[in-house]
Protein backbone atom coordinates (compact mmCIF):
# COMPACT_ATOMS: atom_id res chain seq x y z
CA UNK A 1 0.00 0.00 0.00
CA UNK A 2 2.86 2.70 0.80
CA UNK A 3 4.39 1.73 -2.55
CA UNK A 4 1.11 2.02 -4.54
CA UNK A 5 0.40 5.32 -2.46
CA UNK A 6 3.97 7.22 -2.81
CA UNK A 7 3.87 6.02 -7.00
CA UNK A 8 0.40 6.92 -8.12
CA UNK A 9 -0.67 9.75 -5.22
CA UNK A 10 2.22 11.80 -6.78
CA UNK A 11 2.83 14.46 -9.29
CA UNK A 12 6.02 14.22 -9.27
CA UNK A 13 9.13 12.65 -12.10
CA UNK A 14 11.82 11.14 -12.16
CA UNK A 15 14.32 12.32 -15.21
CA UNK A 16 16.99 10.29 -16.52
CA UNK A 17 20.22 12.76 -16.98
CA UNK A 18 24.16 12.67 -17.86
CA UNK A 19 25.59 9.28 -16.26
CA UNK A 20 22.23 7.89 -15.56
CA UNK A 21 21.21 9.85 -12.83
CA UNK A 22 17.60 10.15 -11.37
CA UNK A 23 16.80 13.63 -10.90
CA UNK A 24 13.34 14.52 -9.26
CA UNK A 25 10.96 17.07 -11.70
CA UNK A 26 8.57 18.52 -8.99
CA UNK A 27 8.11 18.10 -5.02
CA UNK A 28 11.10 17.51 -3.73
CA UNK A 29 9.39 15.02 -1.16
CA UNK A 30 7.46 13.35 -3.34
CA UNK A 31 11.02 13.16 -5.59
CA UNK A 32 12.64 11.26 -2.32
CA UNK A 33 9.30 8.54 -2.78
CA UNK A 34 9.70 7.74 -6.59
CA UNK A 35 14.17 7.87 -5.71
CA UNK A 36 12.99 5.36 -2.83
CA UNK A 37 11.17 3.14 -5.28
CA UNK A 38 13.16 3.32 -7.67
CA UNK A 39 16.51 1.98 -5.45
CA UNK A 40 14.34 -1.14 -4.57
CA UNK A 41 13.17 -2.42 -7.88
CA UNK A 42 9.57 -0.53 -8.07
CA UNK A 43 8.98 0.76 -11.38
CA UNK A 44 6.72 3.48 -10.85
CA UNK A 45 5.54 4.33 -14.54
CA UNK A 46 4.05 0.94 -14.18
CA UNK A 47 1.71 1.51 -11.48
CA UNK A 48 0.82 4.75 -12.81
CA UNK A 49 -0.38 3.33 -15.75
CA UNK A 50 -1.82 0.41 -14.06
CA UNK A 51 -4.04 2.21 -11.59
CA UNK A 52 -4.51 5.12 -13.10
CA UNK A 53 -6.34 8.00 -10.92
CA UNK A 54 -9.92 8.87 -11.12
CA UNK A 55 -9.84 11.60 -9.10
CA UNK A 56 -7.38 13.75 -7.73
CA UNK A 57 -7.34 16.55 -4.28
CA UNK A 58 -4.00 17.92 -4.20
CA UNK A 59 -1.83 18.95 -1.57
CA UNK A 60 -2.64 22.10 0.46
CA UNK A 61 -1.41 23.74 3.72
CA UNK A 62 -4.48 23.89 4.95
CA UNK A 63 -5.63 19.71 4.82
CA UNK A 64 -2.01 18.76 5.02
CA UNK A 65 -2.68 15.90 2.75
CA UNK A 66 -3.00 14.95 -0.86
CA UNK A 67 -5.98 12.32 -2.11
CA UNK A 68 -5.90 10.23 -5.44
CA UNK A 69 -9.17 7.64 -6.20
CA UNK A 70 -8.12 5.13 -8.10
CA UNK A 71 -9.97 1.65 -9.44
CA UNK A 72 -8.24 -1.26 -7.66
CA UNK A 73 -9.91 -4.08 -8.94
CA UNK A 74 -13.33 -3.81 -8.95
CA UNK A 75 -13.42 -1.36 -6.31
CA UNK A 76 -12.61 1.93 -5.34
CA UNK A 77 -10.08 2.87 -3.74
CA UNK A 78 -8.67 6.15 -2.43
CA UNK A 79 -5.08 6.70 -1.25
CA UNK A 80 -3.77 9.37 0.90
CA UNK A 81 -0.29 10.62 1.94
CA UNK A 82 0.76 13.53 4.71
CA UNK A 83 0.99 14.90 7.76
CA UNK A 84 0.86 12.02 10.38
CA UNK A 85 -1.70 13.79 12.88
CA UNK A 86 -3.84 14.64 10.01
CA UNK A 87 -3.85 10.79 8.52
CA UNK A 88 -4.50 9.59 12.45
CA UNK A 89 -7.73 11.75 12.37
CA UNK A 90 -8.90 10.51 9.40
CA UNK A 91 -8.70 7.21 10.14
CA UNK A 92 -10.30 4.80 12.30
CA UNK A 93 -7.98 1.19 11.75
CA UNK A 94 -4.89 0.57 11.03
CA UNK A 95 -2.91 -2.39 8.88
CA UNK A 96 -0.97 -4.41 12.04
CA UNK A 97 1.96 -6.37 11.19
CA UNK A 98 -0.01 -9.47 10.42
CA UNK A 99 -1.70 -8.23 7.55
CA UNK A 100 -5.30 -8.01 8.60
CA UNK A 101 -6.84 -4.38 9.70
CA UNK A 102 -7.57 -3.81 13.54
CA UNK A 103 -9.24 -0.59 15.20
CA UNK A 104 -7.47 2.07 16.86
CA UNK A 105 -6.66 1.36 20.48
CA UNK A 106 -4.88 4.14 23.06
CA UNK A 107 -2.24 2.00 23.31
CA UNK A 108 -1.36 1.46 19.69
CA UNK A 109 -1.58 5.23 18.91
CA UNK A 110 0.38 6.20 22.22
CA UNK A 111 3.33 3.91 20.40
CA UNK A 112 3.05 5.41 16.92
CA UNK A 113 3.54 9.03 18.18
CA UNK A 114 6.40 7.45 20.11
CA UNK A 115 7.88 6.40 17.04
CA UNK A 116 6.77 9.65 14.79
CA UNK A 117 8.76 11.94 17.85
CA UNK A 118 11.89 9.56 17.78
CA UNK A 119 12.91 10.33 14.21
CA UNK A 120 11.15 13.53 14.13
CA UNK A 121 13.72 14.42 17.32
CA UNK A 122 16.30 13.60 14.60
CA UNK A 123 15.20 16.70 12.18
CA UNK A 124 13.51 14.00 9.80
CA UNK A 125 10.58 14.23 7.89
CA UNK A 126 7.72 12.29 8.10
CA UNK A 127 5.29 11.23 6.06
CA UNK A 128 2.05 9.04 6.76
CA UNK A 129 0.26 6.72 4.08
CA UNK A 130 -3.64 5.26 4.35
CA UNK A 131 -5.94 3.66 1.98
CA UNK A 132 -9.80 3.55 2.03
CA UNK A 133 -11.69 1.10 0.07
CA UNK A 134 -14.69 2.32 -1.25
CA UNK A 135 -18.20 1.71 -1.19
CA UNK A 136 -19.51 -0.77 -3.91
CA UNK A 137 -21.87 1.65 -5.65
CA UNK A 138 -18.97 4.43 -5.78
CA UNK A 139 -18.91 6.14 -9.13
CA UNK A 140 -15.85 6.08 -11.44
CA UNK A 141 -15.99 9.34 -13.00
CA UNK A 142 -13.81 12.20 -11.69
CA UNK A 143 -17.10 14.82 -11.76
CA UNK A 144 -19.02 11.94 -9.59
CA UNK A 145 -16.56 11.35 -7.18
CA UNK A 146 -16.19 14.97 -6.77
CA UNK A 147 -19.85 15.02 -5.55
CA UNK A 148 -19.03 12.85 -2.87
CA UNK A 149 -15.99 14.33 -2.04
CA UNK A 150 -16.91 14.39 2.11
CA UNK A 151 -16.65 10.78 2.02
CA UNK A 152 -12.82 10.87 1.27
CA UNK A 153 -12.30 12.46 4.63
CA UNK A 154 -12.53 9.69 6.86
CA UNK A 155 -12.55 6.06 7.67
CA UNK A 156 -9.28 5.60 6.25
CA UNK A 157 -7.09 2.40 6.99
CA UNK A 158 -3.45 3.71 8.39
CA UNK A 159 -0.65 1.73 6.85
CA UNK A 160 2.70 3.18 8.16
CA UNK A 161 4.66 6.43 7.43
CA UNK A 162 8.42 7.02 6.69
CA UNK A 163 10.80 9.37 7.67
CA UNK A 164 12.99 11.46 5.26
CA UNK A 165 16.10 13.20 6.42
CA UNK A 166 16.90 16.71 3.86
CA UNK A 167 20.32 17.14 4.86
CA UNK A 168 21.60 20.32 5.92
CA UNK A 169 24.16 21.42 3.64
CA UNK A 170 27.86 22.32 5.13
CA UNK A 171 27.37 26.03 5.13
CA UNK A 172 24.16 26.66 6.68
CA UNK A 173 24.56 26.97 10.33
CA UNK A 174 28.01 29.49 9.26
CA UNK A 175 25.57 31.34 6.79
CA UNK A 176 22.95 31.58 9.75
CA UNK A 177 25.83 32.89 12.13
CA UNK A 178 26.76 35.59 9.88
CA UNK A 179 23.56 36.68 9.33
CA UNK A 180 22.94 37.44 12.81
CA UNK A 181 26.67 38.89 13.31
CA UNK A 182 25.36 41.07 10.90
CA UNK A 183 22.48 42.18 12.83
CA UNK A 184 20.19 40.35 10.75
CA UNK A 185 17.67 38.05 12.59
CA UNK A 186 16.59 34.77 11.02
CA UNK A 187 13.07 32.79 11.53
CA UNK A 188 12.51 29.14 10.54
CA UNK A 189 8.42 29.31 8.84
CA UNK A 190 8.21 25.49 7.89
CA UNK A 191 5.39 22.71 7.70
CA UNK A 192 7.21 20.67 9.23
CA UNK A 193 5.85 18.88 12.76
CA UNK A 194 7.21 20.62 15.42
CA UNK A 195 9.58 18.71 16.77
CA UNK A 196 11.33 18.34 13.44
CA UNK A 197 11.32 22.29 13.21
CA UNK A 198 12.83 22.04 16.79
CA UNK A 199 15.57 19.57 16.24
CA UNK A 200 16.47 21.37 12.62
CA UNK A 201 16.47 24.98 14.88
CA UNK A 202 19.08 23.49 17.32
CA UNK A 203 21.32 21.93 14.42
CA UNK A 204 21.60 25.19 12.62
CA UNK A 205 21.84 27.46 15.51
CA UNK A 206 18.89 29.43 15.83
CA UNK A 207 17.52 28.15 19.06
CA UNK A 208 20.54 28.90 21.05
CA UNK A 209 19.40 31.30 24.02
CA UNK A 210 16.49 30.05 26.53
CA UNK A 211 14.23 32.62 25.94
CA UNK A 212 14.18 30.99 22.02
CA UNK A 213 10.25 31.15 21.40
CA UNK A 214 9.03 27.66 18.81
CA UNK A 215 4.87 28.00 18.13
CA UNK A 216 2.82 26.40 15.79
CA UNK A 217 0.68 27.03 13.69
CA UNK A 218 -2.49 26.63 16.24
CA UNK A 219 -0.87 28.91 18.79
CA UNK A 220 0.32 31.02 16.58
CA UNK A 221 -3.28 31.93 14.74
CA UNK A 222 -5.18 32.08 18.96
CA UNK A 223 -2.38 34.87 19.14
CA UNK A 224 -3.56 38.94 18.90
CA UNK A 225 -1.27 40.82 16.13
CA UNK A 226 -0.25 43.15 19.68
CA UNK A 227 0.41 39.97 21.12
CA UNK A 228 2.70 38.60 18.39
CA UNK A 229 4.48 41.73 18.30
CA UNK A 230 5.38 41.54 22.20
CA UNK A 231 6.65 37.93 21.36
CA UNK A 232 8.39 38.49 17.73
CA UNK A 233 11.73 39.46 18.77
CA UNK A 234 11.95 36.01 20.76
CA UNK A 235 10.32 33.69 18.03
CA UNK A 236 12.90 31.66 16.18
CA UNK A 237 10.49 28.81 14.84
CA UNK A 238 6.81 28.34 13.95
CA UNK A 239 6.21 25.15 12.80
CA UNK A 240 3.24 23.48 10.72
CA UNK A 241 3.21 26.73 9.07
CA UNK A 242 0.78 27.96 6.65
CA UNK A 243 1.08 30.52 3.70
CA UNK A 244 -0.93 33.47 5.29
CA UNK A 245 1.52 32.96 8.34
CA UNK A 246 4.05 34.10 6.54
CA UNK A 247 2.45 37.09 5.47
CA UNK A 248 0.66 38.18 8.73
CA UNK A 249 4.65 37.70 10.20
CA UNK A 250 5.91 39.99 7.32
CA UNK A 251 3.26 42.74 8.01
CA UNK A 252 3.78 42.32 11.89
CA UNK A 253 7.68 42.80 11.46
CA UNK A 254 6.80 45.75 8.85
CA UNK A 255 4.51 47.59 11.20
CA UNK A 256 7.83 47.58 13.91
CA UNK A 257 9.76 49.21 11.02
CA UNK A 258 12.04 46.48 10.13
CA UNK A 259 12.97 45.38 6.50
CA UNK A 260 11.74 41.98 6.00
CA UNK A 261 13.19 39.75 3.28
CA UNK A 262 11.02 36.13 2.92
CA UNK A 263 11.99 33.17 1.02
CA UNK A 264 9.61 30.97 -0.32
CA UNK A 265 9.00 28.22 -3.32
CA UNK A 266 5.28 28.18 -3.42
CA UNK A 267 2.26 29.16 -5.66
CA UNK A 268 0.97 29.80 -2.23
CA UNK A 269 3.76 31.86 -0.58
CA UNK A 270 3.19 34.80 -3.26
CA UNK A 271 1.01 36.77 -0.95
CA UNK A 272 3.91 37.11 1.60
CA UNK A 273 6.82 37.22 -0.76
CA UNK A 274 4.89 40.23 -2.41
CA UNK A 275 4.21 42.12 0.63
CA UNK A 276 7.79 41.56 1.95
CA UNK A 277 10.41 44.45 1.80
CA UNK A 278 12.52 42.04 -0.35
CA UNK A 279 10.91 38.32 -1.62
CA UNK A 280 13.19 35.85 -1.93
CA UNK A 281 12.31 33.01 -4.25
CA UNK A 282 13.74 29.19 -5.19
CA UNK A 283 14.90 28.97 -8.89
CA UNK A 284 15.22 25.30 -8.44
CA UNK A 285 12.03 24.21 -6.13
CA UNK A 286 10.23 27.34 -6.72
CA UNK A 287 6.62 27.73 -9.02
CA UNK A 288 6.79 30.37 -11.37
CA UNK A 289 4.04 32.37 -9.33
CA UNK A 290 6.37 32.14 -5.96
CA UNK A 291 9.65 33.61 -9.01
CA UNK A 292 7.11 35.92 -10.71
CA UNK A 293 6.43 37.66 -6.64
CA UNK A 294 9.57 37.78 -5.75
CA UNK A 295 12.47 40.45 -6.34
CA UNK A 296 15.25 38.47 -6.28
CA UNK A 297 15.77 34.36 -7.32
CA UNK A 298 17.85 32.40 -5.62
CA UNK A 299 19.83 30.34 -8.52
CA UNK A 300 21.09 27.37 -6.60
CA UNK A 301 18.17 27.49 -3.50
CA UNK A 302 20.63 28.07 -0.74
CA UNK A 303 20.65 29.76 2.37
CA UNK A 304 24.76 30.91 2.03
CA UNK A 305 23.41 32.48 -1.01
CA UNK A 306 21.29 35.21 0.74
CA UNK A 307 24.12 35.81 3.14
CA UNK A 308 26.56 36.60 -0.05
CA UNK A 309 23.92 38.93 -1.70
CA UNK A 310 23.66 40.94 1.63
CA UNK A 311 27.61 41.21 1.70
CA UNK A 312 27.85 42.18 -1.89
CA UNK A 313 24.77 44.16 -1.04
CA UNK A 314 26.75 46.01 1.74
CA UNK A 315 29.96 46.31 -0.45
CA UNK A 316 28.02 47.97 -3.32
CA UNK A 317 26.26 50.46 -0.70
CA UNK A 318 29.43 51.50 0.50
CA UNK A 319 31.39 51.74 -2.99
CA UNK A 320 28.22 53.87 -4.20
CA UNK A 321 29.01 55.94 -0.97
CA UNK A 322 32.69 56.58 -1.88
CA UNK A 323 32.32 57.49 -5.74
CA UNK A 324 29.71 60.60 -4.01
CA UNK A 325 32.23 61.12 -1.89
CA UNK A 326 34.85 61.43 -4.52
CA UNK A 327 32.03 63.78 -6.71
CA UNK A 328 30.88 66.00 -4.37
CA UNK A 329 34.65 66.71 -3.34
CA UNK A 330 35.34 67.96 -6.86
CA UNK A 331 31.78 69.85 -7.03
CA UNK A 332 32.02 71.97 -3.71
CA UNK A 333 35.95 72.74 -4.46
CA UNK A 334 35.36 73.28 -8.11
CA UNK A 335 31.95 75.28 -6.84
CA UNK A 336 33.86 77.13 -4.67
CA UNK A 337 36.88 78.21 -6.58
CA UNK A 338 34.17 79.42 -9.34
CA UNK A 339 32.66 81.32 -6.87
CA UNK A 340 35.55 83.10 -4.76
CA UNK A 341 38.03 83.69 -7.85
CA UNK A 342 36.16 86.92 -9.25
CA UNK A 343 36.20 88.41 -5.52
CA UNK A 344 40.18 87.57 -5.65
CA UNK A 345 40.62 88.86 -9.05
CA UNK A 346 41.24 85.93 -10.20
CA UNK A 347 38.86 83.05 -12.38
CA UNK A 348 39.60 79.80 -13.03
CA UNK A 349 41.35 79.26 -16.37
CA UNK A 350 39.57 76.04 -17.86
CA UNK A 351 38.49 75.64 -21.69
CA UNK A 352 34.86 73.64 -22.44
CA UNK A 353 37.38 71.03 -23.31
CA UNK A 354 38.85 70.83 -20.30
CA UNK A 355 35.91 70.91 -18.37
CA UNK A 356 34.35 68.22 -20.40
CA UNK A 357 37.73 66.11 -19.67
CA UNK A 358 37.15 66.55 -15.86
CA UNK A 359 33.67 65.78 -15.85
CA UNK A 360 34.67 62.20 -17.62
CA UNK A 361 37.04 61.38 -14.93
CA UNK A 362 34.48 62.69 -12.48
CA UNK A 363 31.32 60.27 -13.67
CA UNK A 364 33.21 57.96 -15.71
CA UNK A 365 36.71 56.29 -14.76
CA UNK A 366 36.08 57.75 -10.60
CA UNK A 367 32.41 55.17 -11.13
CA UNK A 368 34.31 52.40 -12.41
CA UNK A 369 37.42 52.72 -10.27
CA UNK A 370 35.74 52.94 -6.62
CA UNK A 371 32.73 50.88 -7.48
CA UNK A 372 35.45 48.17 -7.85
CA UNK A 373 36.53 47.75 -4.23
CA UNK A 374 35.60 44.60 -3.44
CA UNK A 375 33.82 43.78 0.05
CA UNK A 376 36.38 44.81 3.07
CA UNK A 377 36.64 42.51 6.17
CA UNK A 378 34.53 43.23 8.69
CA UNK A 379 31.60 44.07 6.77
CA UNK A 380 29.19 41.88 8.01
CA UNK A 381 30.22 43.09 11.95
CA UNK A 382 28.43 46.09 10.88
CA UNK A 383 24.67 46.86 11.94
CA UNK A 384 22.03 47.11 9.41
CA UNK A 385 21.17 50.55 7.77
CA UNK A 386 17.92 51.83 8.69
CA UNK A 387 14.93 53.32 6.46
CA UNK A 388 15.64 56.70 6.84
CA UNK A 389 19.37 56.62 6.95
CA UNK A 390 20.97 59.02 4.99
CA UNK A 391 23.86 57.58 2.45
CA UNK A 392 26.20 60.61 2.93
CA UNK A 393 27.05 60.16 6.53
CA UNK A 394 28.63 62.56 8.82
CA UNK A 395 32.20 61.07 8.43
CA UNK A 396 32.00 61.89 4.65
CA UNK A 397 30.69 65.14 5.20
CA UNK A 398 33.87 66.00 6.90
CA UNK A 399 36.00 64.58 4.44
CA UNK A 400 34.33 66.12 1.80
CA UNK A 401 34.58 69.34 3.21
CA UNK A 402 38.10 69.32 4.63
CA UNK A 403 39.44 68.05 1.11
CA UNK A 404 37.31 70.33 -0.96
CA UNK A 405 38.77 73.58 1.35
CA UNK A 406 42.66 72.22 0.84
CA UNK A 407 41.86 72.24 -2.78
CA UNK A 408 40.11 75.70 -2.74
CA UNK A 409 43.00 77.23 -0.92
CA UNK A 410 46.08 75.74 -3.13
CA UNK A 411 44.38 76.14 -6.24
CA UNK A 412 42.91 80.09 -5.88
CA UNK A 413 46.46 80.55 -4.10
CA UNK A 414 48.22 78.91 -7.25
CA UNK A 415 45.96 81.16 -9.43
CA UNK A 416 46.31 84.15 -7.78
CA UNK A 417 50.35 83.43 -7.93
CA UNK A 418 50.23 83.07 -11.43
CA UNK A 419 48.36 86.58 -12.22
CA UNK A 420 49.88 88.76 -9.57
CA UNK A 421 53.57 87.41 -8.76
CA UNK A 422 53.99 85.71 -12.54
CA UNK A 423 54.62 82.22 -11.41
CA UNK A 424 55.76 79.66 -14.00
CA UNK A 425 55.65 82.65 -17.07
CA UNK A 426 58.44 81.56 -18.55
CA UNK A 427 56.99 77.66 -18.82
CA UNK A 428 55.71 78.20 -22.86
CA UNK A 429 55.32 82.23 -22.86
CA UNK A 430 52.55 82.21 -25.19
CA UNK A 431 49.55 84.05 -24.48
CA UNK A 432 46.34 81.98 -23.39
CA UNK A 433 44.48 84.29 -25.19
CA UNK A 434 42.14 87.32 -24.04
CA UNK A 435 39.76 85.23 -22.32
CA UNK A 436 42.39 84.12 -19.41
CA UNK A 437 44.99 87.02 -20.24
CA UNK A 438 47.14 87.87 -18.64
CA UNK A 439 48.16 84.06 -18.07
CA UNK A 440 49.94 82.41 -20.51
CA UNK A 441 49.29 78.99 -22.17
CA UNK A 442 51.86 77.38 -19.41
CA UNK A 443 50.42 78.43 -17.12
CA UNK A 444 46.73 77.43 -17.48
CA UNK A 445 48.18 73.96 -18.42
CA UNK A 446 49.88 73.67 -15.41
CA UNK A 447 46.71 74.47 -13.27
CA UNK A 448 44.51 72.27 -15.95
CA UNK A 449 47.09 69.42 -14.85
CA UNK A 450 47.63 70.24 -11.19
CA UNK A 451 43.62 70.16 -10.76
CA UNK A 452 43.18 67.03 -12.85
CA UNK A 453 46.15 64.97 -10.63
CA UNK A 454 44.51 66.31 -7.48
CA UNK A 455 41.26 63.97 -8.42
CA UNK A 456 43.41 61.00 -9.57
CA UNK A 457 45.10 61.09 -6.25
CA UNK A 458 41.73 61.89 -4.13
CA UNK A 459 40.66 58.70 -5.53
CA UNK A 460 43.26 56.87 -3.21
CA UNK A 461 41.30 59.17 -0.48
CA UNK A 462 37.74 58.28 -1.27
CA UNK A 463 38.45 54.35 -0.78
CA UNK A 464 37.61 55.19 3.01
CA UNK A 465 35.04 56.19 4.52
CA UNK A 466 35.82 56.72 8.30
CA UNK A 467 38.50 58.34 10.24
CA UNK A 468 39.46 54.38 11.15
CA UNK A 469 40.28 53.30 7.85
CA UNK A 470 43.54 54.89 5.61
CA UNK A 471 42.42 55.23 1.93
CA UNK A 472 45.93 53.45 1.36
CA UNK A 473 44.31 50.26 2.86
CA UNK A 474 44.91 47.20 0.97
CA UNK A 475 45.49 49.72 -2.34
CA UNK A 476 47.53 47.24 -4.15
CA UNK A 477 44.82 44.62 -3.84
CA UNK A 478 42.44 46.19 -6.09
CA UNK A 479 44.23 46.19 -9.47
CA UNK A 480 41.16 47.33 -11.39
CA UNK A 481 41.20 50.78 -9.39
CA UNK A 482 44.93 50.96 -10.09
CA UNK A 483 44.66 50.12 -13.65
CA UNK A 484 42.05 53.01 -14.00
CA UNK A 485 44.07 55.60 -12.04
CA UNK A 486 46.71 54.90 -14.62
CA UNK A 487 44.74 55.65 -17.24
CA UNK A 488 43.68 58.64 -15.68
CA UNK A 489 47.26 60.23 -15.59
CA UNK A 490 48.01 58.55 -19.07
CA UNK A 491 44.86 60.36 -20.38
CA UNK A 492 45.96 63.26 -19.45
CA UNK A 493 49.42 63.29 -20.37
CA UNK A 494 48.79 62.43 -23.64
CA UNK A 495 45.82 65.74 -23.64
CA UNK A 496 49.03 67.75 -22.61
CA UNK A 497 51.44 66.22 -25.12
CA UNK A 498 49.63 65.69 -28.43
CA UNK A 499 45.94 67.61 -27.88
CA UNK A 500 47.54 71.34 -27.39
CA UNK A 501 45.21 72.96 -30.20
CA UNK A 502 42.37 71.57 -28.72
CA UNK A 503 42.51 71.55 -25.57
CA UNK A 504 44.15 74.99 -25.52
CA UNK A 505 47.61 73.90 -23.69
CA UNK A 506 51.05 73.23 -23.85
CA UNK A 507 53.55 69.99 -23.68
CA UNK A 508 54.92 70.17 -20.13
CA UNK A 509 58.49 68.54 -19.88
CA UNK A 510 59.12 65.55 -17.62
CA UNK A 511 60.72 67.68 -14.38
CA UNK A 512 57.63 69.59 -14.76
CA UNK A 513 55.36 66.24 -14.30
CA UNK A 514 57.34 64.69 -11.61
CA UNK A 515 56.80 68.49 -9.66
CA UNK A 516 53.30 68.08 -10.30
CA UNK A 517 53.00 64.91 -9.30
CA UNK A 518 54.55 64.93 -6.16
CA UNK A 519 53.18 68.19 -5.38
CA UNK A 520 49.71 67.45 -5.94
CA UNK A 521 49.97 64.08 -3.98
CA UNK A 522 49.96 65.88 -0.65
CA UNK A 523 46.44 65.63 -0.35
CA UNK A 524 46.97 62.00 0.82
CA UNK A 525 49.48 63.38 3.36
CA UNK A 526 46.57 66.28 3.94
CA UNK A 527 44.00 63.01 4.11
CA UNK A 528 45.80 60.81 6.42
CA UNK A 529 46.33 64.03 8.49
CA UNK A 530 43.45 65.07 9.09
CA UNK A 531 41.83 61.38 9.78
CA UNK A 532 44.20 61.30 12.63
CA UNK A 533 43.05 64.36 14.16
CA UNK A 534 39.54 62.95 13.68
CA UNK A 535 40.84 59.93 15.76
CA UNK A 536 42.51 61.77 18.44
CA UNK A 537 38.80 63.96 18.71
CA UNK A 538 36.96 60.80 18.82
CA UNK A 539 38.98 59.10 21.12
CA UNK A 540 38.83 61.94 23.79
CA UNK A 541 35.28 62.47 23.32
CA UNK A 542 34.51 58.36 23.70
CA UNK A 543 36.54 57.58 25.97
CA UNK A 544 35.44 54.58 27.94
CA UNK A 545 31.93 54.25 25.50
CA UNK A 546 32.27 50.63 25.10
CA UNK A 547 30.25 51.47 21.54
CA UNK A 548 33.12 53.68 20.24
CA UNK A 549 35.54 50.25 20.96
CA UNK A 550 33.46 47.74 19.47
CA UNK A 551 33.11 50.05 16.00
CA UNK A 552 37.44 50.69 16.13
CA UNK A 553 37.23 46.57 16.40
CA UNK A 554 34.64 46.09 13.82
CA UNK A 555 36.73 48.52 11.29
CA UNK A 556 39.72 46.76 12.41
Amino acid sequence: WIALNAAVNSTAHLEEREAGAMVPVGNSTEGALLHWLHENGIIYHRLRLQFPPVFQIHFSSERKSMTTVVQYGSRMVSLVKGAPETLLDMSSSYLGEDGRVHPWTDEVRQKLRGALKLVADQAMRTLAFAYQVLREDMPNSADEVENCRHELERGYVFVGFVAIRDPLRDDVREAVRQCRLAGIEVKMITGDNVDTARAIAHEIGLLDVSESLVLTHDEFERMSDEELADVMPRLRVLARARPMDKLRIVRILQAQNHVVAMTGDGTNDAPALKQADVGLSMGIAGTEVAKEASKIVLLDDAFSTIVKAVHWGRSLYENIQRFIQFQLTINVSALTIAFLGPFLGVRPPFTVLQLLWINVIMDTFAAIALCSEPPRAGLMRMPPKKKNESIVTTSMLATIFTTAAFFVVVMLVLLWGMKHEGWFQNVHAESAGEEFAPLTLGQTTIFFTVYVLFQVWNQINCRSLTADQSGLHRLFHNRAFLMIASLTLIGQILIVTFSYDIFKVRPLGITSWVIILAATSTVLIFAEATRWVRRRMQARSATGNPNYERSLEQAA
